[in-house]
Order: C-alpha cells, then structure tokens, then sequence
C-alpha cells in the first residue's frame, strides 16, 4: 500500500477530531523524532524548541525520541488520523504524494543552506506542495536544516572528480537518488539507512551522499574515513503535523501553536548556519580525510548534476526552482 492509499485509509478511520478544540490544553501534543537526544540532532532541537514554546504558551507537549513513536511511514500514518500531532520525518514522506519537493535538496539548485531558506520564506515555491500534503491529513510545518550541504563519504578513497566516482558502489536513499550517481559515475544501491553498517560491512555499498552531520550522529566516522566536501545538495528535514488535529483546534490555541512553529523553525536556521560552521573540523578530529573540489572538478559535478534533475521532479518544478532559486540568489 503506498503511502497515498495510507493516509486516505487512515483518514477514512477518522471519526472527528473536533474534540481537541476543547481540550488543546489538557491532551498532551506529542512530537516524535526517530534521531536520539542528542545536540546534533537537529530534528531534536527542532522538537525541544518546539515544546519549549508550547509550555510557554500553557499547553502540554512532550519529544518522543529515538524512533519509539514508530519509523517515518507509521508516523505519518498516525498523523493523517490526527493521533499524532508532529513528526520529523525525511523528506521522502512528502515525496510520494508530491514529487516537487525534490527541488529543494536537487544537487546545485542552491548556493547554500541560506539560499534556500530565503527561497522558502521569500516565494511561494512550497505553498502548493503543502496544499497537496493537507488533503492527505498532513500539513507542512516547516522544512528544518541538518548543518551543512551535502557531500560525499566513503570507506575507500579521496574523491577529488568524477573520474574517482567510477567503481564505487554508493548507497541511495530511493530510486529517485539512484539516477544522480548513475550520472557522477558511481553504481547505487537502494539501502534503508538502518541497515546501512551491515551493508557497508558485508561489502554492499562504500559509502553514501550525506551532510556531516549525518556521520557524526551516527557515528559512522570510525568506518568512513574520506568526505569530499562537494556542497552538492541542501539538505533538509521534514517537520509535519496532523491537519485534521490542527483544524480542530480552537483558535486560540491555533494561534499558539503557529507561533510555536515559526518559533522553533528561526530557531532552527539560526542552529543550522552553527552546526555547519562546526561540522567539518569535527570530521577532522573523528579521523576523516577531507577534500575540497577544484573549481574544475565542481563544474564536472554541477553540470552531471543538473542532468539528473528531470528524475528528481516534474519538468514544470525544474523550471519553477530555478526561477525562485535565480530570484533569491545573492
């Protein structure tokens, strides 16, 4: 069952969710993350910013971390029946119902991660991927930063171009992924990031295209030894909440928790620009090998890049990120 059918079923379960007006204050919101409590997780600052401010506000609110609430699809199943409030979920959950959405982390289609914030909160480029996400029972709270833009890791050796790529087996996070290093030259293999070490291990895969953060929280810098340091990506998390439970609110407590929201996603992007301002001399002390591209090189990877933007998305998204990613551009 695919994840469209899923939110229809779960919303066909949903008798009412008018009875959260009344009692906001008094039923506890609940906010999962599947990343451990851990200061380098952004997705758990996100939710603690989040909760902070709905405390303040007097309403209750608690963080669910480490995944205990359910895997990405069971919470967005939970949220499209209103018996979840918020989840932090990656971004493939938004992408089986609108495909647009890769725009945001296509490879080059911004500078940096304050590219494409400006582009979020200066055009309307997420207004109807969020329209299309509400009639399935889910609504887009935020798009939050991880850190810095992505790059590549492996077990191997120091990626400098794309002629290193070749021979390399690189994990991809779907089949959409899969396309993009097929272009850089490297054969993909689709692998669920829980199973990622044994993959590594066994000899499946010798790396993955990720941000730092990612092989810091995870640790797995005592195996990945080499980051190219390509920038080839925005990468970002998807903060979601339960629209039919969002409606029912009464609109007093809408309006507290949409200044929660907007509370915790500034605060998001202020944590973002520090974490990525850390991110690579922390790879540094773990003992990995970091290399920067030439300007040369980073042409090769901009240019195949780019070729595998129709595989992302819609021939129409193409167009439409690149005229808010030009109108942004500083």
């Amino acid at each position: 069952m695919n994840i469209s059918s899923r939110f229809l079923l779960g919303a066909a379960f949903l008798a009412s969710s008018a009875a959260w007006g009344a009692s906001a204050q008094a039923e506890e919101i609940r906010i999962a993350v599947g990343c451990p409590a851990v200061p380098a997780c952004g997705d758990w600052v996100w939710a603690e910013d989040l909760a902070a401010k709905l405390k303040e506000q007097g309403l209750e609110a608690g963080v669910y971390t480490g995944g205990s609430l359910g895997k990405d699809p069971e919470l967005v199943d939970q949220m499209a029946q209103g018996l979840l409030q918020f989840g932090v979920t990656n971004f493939v959950m938004i992408n089986e119902i609108d495909p647009r959405v890769q725009g945001f982390i296509a490879p080059y289609m911004f500078d940096d991660m304050p590219h494409m914030f400006r582009a979020l909160d200066e055009t309307d480029i997420l207004d109807s991927i969020d329209a299309n996400m509400q009639a399935q029972g889910i609504r887009i709270a935020g798009l939050t930063g991880l850190g810095g833009t992505v790059g590549v890791f492996n077990s191997k050796k120091p990626i400098t171009s794309l002629a290193d790529m070749e021979g390399m087996r690189i994990r991809a996070i779907d089949a959409t992924q899969t396309k993009l290093i097929e272009e850089w030259g490297a054969s993909a293999v689709v692998i669920d990031m829980p199973e990622f070490m044994t993959g590594l291990q066994q000899g499946m895969v010798d790396g993955y295209v990720n941000p730092p953060v990612v092989a810091l929280i995870f640790q797995h810098t005592d195996f990945l030894k080499f980051y190219t340091d390509s920038g080839s990506g925005t990468p970002f998390r998807s903060a979601l909440m339960s629209n039919d439970w969002y409606e029912g609110l009464s609109d007093e407590d809408r309006t507290k928790v949409d200044a929660a929201v907007a509370d915790a996603n500034a605060k998001n992007r202020e944590w973002t620009m520090k974490a990525a301002a850390m991110e690579i001399e922390q790879l540094r002390e773990k003992g990995v090998e970091v290399t920067s591209l030439s300007p040369e090189a980073r042409a090769e990877f901009v240019e195949r890049s780019k070729a595998a933007w129709p595989s992302l998305m819609p021939e129409d998204a193409i167009a439409d990120f690149t005229a808010a990613a030009e109108q942004t551009r500083q």
